[in-house]
């Protein structure tokens, strides 16, 4: 059963991506698209809970505690990507938002003292790699920007 969730949860997060890609495309804002994303969230969490707890359901304290930060975190992570969509490739942005993992992957060792074996600290060196490639791609890219610009306007 566990795999099953794990396969659904990578297919959408991973369309997450294309959604926005998809928004970008067709004008859409930011903190528009987010907004109707989470109130979609709140209508289909509460028909879940109706619908499996037959709306017996109670929240304890703590909950809140940490779902209001964890809310207000992914809300502004997703305006953001969305907005800087718009200055780069999908490919490249979705890339770096994926491995934004390595922030949780460092404060569980940090914080939570988890075992750390030589396969995780490669894993993490090879994404540390990973985006070092993206930044030099990055430069290349605005490096043929530019000379592109350039031969136009020499053109013209």
């Amino acid at each position: 059963m566990g795999f099953l969730y794990m396969i659904l949860s990578l297919t959408c997060f991973g369309s997450i991506g294309i959604l926005v890609k998809f928004a970008d495309l067709r004008g859409c804002r930011p903190s528009a698209v987010y907004t109707l994303a989470y109130a979609w969230c709140v209508l289909f969490g509460i028909g879940f809970v109706v619908w499996f707890r037959g709306g017996a359901f109670h929240v304890p304290a703590a909950v809140y505690e940490i779902a209001v930060p964890f809310g207000i975190m992914n809300a502004i992570g997703g305006i953001v990507f969305m907005a800087g969509v718009r200055f780069g490739k999908i490919s490249t942005s979705w890339l770096i938002i994926n491995l934004s993992a390595a922030i949780p992957a460092i404060g569980s060792v940090v914080l939570y003292h988890e075992p750390v074996n030589a396969k995780k600290v490669a894993v993490l060196g090879l994404a540390a790699v990973a985006v070092l490639l993206l930044w030099k791609d990055k430069q290349e890219d605005e490096a043929r920007r530019t000379v592109a610009e350039r031969n136009s306007e020499e053109m013209a």
